[in-house]
């Protein structure tokens, strides 16, 4: 059932992505002739914060969607032990009940024919038949068969929370590609009026993107919306481990530092490019739809690998990116004190 309900959302989800490339394209990215630099640049700063808020309420939605699949999956586990147990008690309640009847002649319908086992459970007839052991185990089978009925109810109640949370999660992921449309456009308006895009020189073959320096850093994802989703819980009691970049498929992920690259299958994060920085920190960038270029030496600015949705993003593109002071298998840091400053 889960994999269906995950299915769904990836779909759905994807849909809206796809959205976003006819948004981006559906307005002019020219600056009006009479706006000042400051009053673009003010934009700038407006689209950024409105996409950035999208981006957390997206993630905030993602994590409650993921937290009642682990519900669902739960108490559907917990269902199937009880039904397990009932069964087994079940059977004991009923040689007991032939016993009382053949012994004493009671009437023990009450426990066949009623909808709710816990009836036939109080029948004195039955209690007063059994002996101690089997007193106990009929007495446990109403308290097995009280619980499932508690389950069963949490458990429609929990599916239909976790069907409204994947439609709010599609909502939310639809109005963060249009804050990110407008966040892109915004920047795009900037520059041209700052008469600023130029394209730097290719590395061997490798772009690059001009992007701010500030404290010796780059943006991983130029023009990407963000969050502080640091530690948000994830499927299978998972922390979340970094901050997710949010783009249309395809952006350019650059090197934040110079230093060298390498690439590798990341499981759940799909395809990765993990960057040992020349100042002792790894970057790890998850997700990618394609490597650009191979294992090498870059360049602060360079384009390493491009915005996808591989792994278990399927169908929600972004970026995961992640830092870790202390090499590639060292333990994570919250990245988002730098991207927050850098992008």
């Amino acid at each position: 059932m889960r994999i269906r309900q995950v299915g769904a959302v990836c779909r759905v989800l994807l849909t809206a992505g796809l959205a976003l490339a006819a948004l981006t394209w559906a307005y002019p990215v020219a600056a009006a002739p009479g706006d000042s630099l400051a009053d673009v640049e003010q934009r700038v700063i407006e689209a950024k914060n409105e996409a950035n808020a999208a981006a957390a309420r997206f993630t905030d939605a993602q994590s409650r969607y993921e937290q009642l699949g682990d519900q669902v999956a739960m108490i559907e586990q917990r269902i199937k032990v009880g039904e397990a147990r009932a069964e087994s008690l079940h059977e004991v309640a009923q040689r007991r009940a032939v016993v009382a009847y053949k012994t004493q002649g009671a009437d023990i319908s009450v426990l066949f024919e009623s909808d709710d086992p816990r009836e036939g459970v109080r029948s004195s007839v039955l209690l007063d038949a059994a002996n101690a052991s089997d007193k106990q185990a009929v007495a446990e089978y109403a308290e097995v068969a009280a619980d499932l009925a508690v389950q069963r109810e949490r458990l429609a109640a929990d599916r239909k929370a976790q069907r409204d949370a994947l439609d709010k999660a599609a909502g939310e992921r639809k109005l963060l590609d249009v804050k990110v449309a407008d966040a892109q456009r915004a920047q795009r308006n900037f520059d041209a009026k700052q008469q600023a895009a130029q394209a730097a020189a290719p590395r061997s073959g490798v772009t690059a993107v001009i992007a701010p320096v500030i404290d010796g850093l780059m943006c991983p994802v130029p023009g990407a919306a963000f969050s502080n989703d640091w530690g948000q819980p994830r499927s299978g009691g998972r922390r979340h481990e970094g901050n997710d970049m949010f783009a249309p498929m395809g952006t350019a992920n650059i090197a934040v530092v110079n230093g060298d690259v390498t690439y590798g299958d990341g499981g759940l994060g799909g395809k990765g490019a993990y960057l040992a920085g020349e100042n002792g920190v790894t970057y790890v960038y998850y997700h990618l739809s394609e490597y650009v270029g191979g294992p090498r030496h870059v360049s602060q600015g360079e384009v390493i690998g491009r915005l996808g949705d591989t792994g278990n993003a399927r169908g929600s593109p972004h970026t995961h990116f992640e830092v870790r002071p202390g090499g590639r298998t060292a333990a994570a840091t919250n990245p988002f004190p730098i991207i927050s400053k850098v992008c």
